[in-house]
């Protein structure tokens, strides 16, 4: 089957929380990595992910994968001032890290594995400062005086707070593809594991600014619908419940029709508009002007 025709939108929603944590790894977390690939003996292993959770679960403890990119990036760490240029680069590189890198909490593990206490930052530059310090040290380690490659591992989470709506929705939807499609997981993962196109994430953030209004006026320019049940039960499943809620339609009760012709509870699909400009069966977008 093709990739997923709709990932979820990284810079979409306003509530979000950024970790960064820095670590050791004296072998990188690709197995498939050759030592000779790299041209230098010190690389970075930058994981960067993105999970989407709904608003009433304040622990975040449940989760939906929405970016998991993994990468190996070699860096010059006999010259200091070489090695700031290539963080920045990677740092400040939205095709790696496709979302700004402000207001985080840092932790890193020093040399024995013990972790510290969570620092809150408000600027990448003291993000690349650290990591430069950290880079050294381990470069520094009698131990790793003799070792053919070695470096520090990077990983940079961002969870994203979303209406509870919107999230059974994405859920819903996962779960159908995966009915209809017997490798969709598979390839799903294996979408959110490669970099998002930055055009796409620059409209992600720029219709968060007029997504509201925009809102409003798609709702009001759907068709309103009487829902009519077949009593044999014959007909289109995406007919007889609403995909959103999952719930069957009740005879002669009024529903919203997209322009794709799928039906949807009027009170499932005005919540799911609050934040999407899609259908959530077919994902064919909605117009907007």
């Amino acid at each position: 089957m093709a990739p997923p025709a709709w990932l979820p939108p990284l810079n979409s929603h306003e509530n979000s929380v950024i970790d960064v944590l820095i670590s050791e790894s004296p072998t990188p977390d690709c197995s498939q990595i050759n030592a000779n690939d790299i041209p230098s003996n010190f690389y970075i292993g930058l994981h960067v992910y993105v999970s989407f959770h709904p608003e009433d679960d304040v622990d975040m403890k449940i989760e939906f994968p929405g970016l998991s990119v993994r990468i190996i990036k070699p860096v010059n760490v006999e010259n200091p001032e070489i090695l700031v240029t290539s963080l920045l680069d990677i740092i400040l590189d939205e095709d790696i890290i496709p979302f700004q890198l402000e207001d985080f909490f840092y932790r890193e593990y020093n040399l024995h594995g013990n972790p510290s206490s969570w620092f809150y930052f408000s600027h990448p530059n003291i993000l690349i400062e650290k990591l430069k310090d950290f880079i050294l040290l381990v470069h520094r380690k009698p131990e790793n005086a003799g070792r053919k490659l070695v470096g520090v591992n990077v990983e940079i989470r961002r969870s994203v707070t979303v209406p509870k709506e919107e999230f059974e929705s994405w859920v819903n939807w996962y779960d159908e593809q995966k009915r209809v499609y017997p490798d969709f997981e598979e390839e799903y993962m294996r979408a959110i594991s490669v970099p998002r196109d930055p055009d796409d994430v620059l409209d992600e953030s720029v219709s968060l600014m007029w997504r509201r209004s925009a809102r409003r006026t798609i709702v009001r320019e759907l068709e309103s619908v009487v829902v009519k049940v077949d009593d044999d039960g014959g007909g289109d499943s995406s007919e007889k419940s609403c995909s959103i809620c999952l719930e069957e339609f009740r005879p002669r009760a009024r529903a919203t029709r997209l322009p794709c012709r799928h039906v949807f509870h009027e009170h499932c699909i005005g919540r799911w508009l609050a934040g999407n400009h899609v259908c959530p069966l077919c994902r064919r977008r909605l117009p907007i002007d």
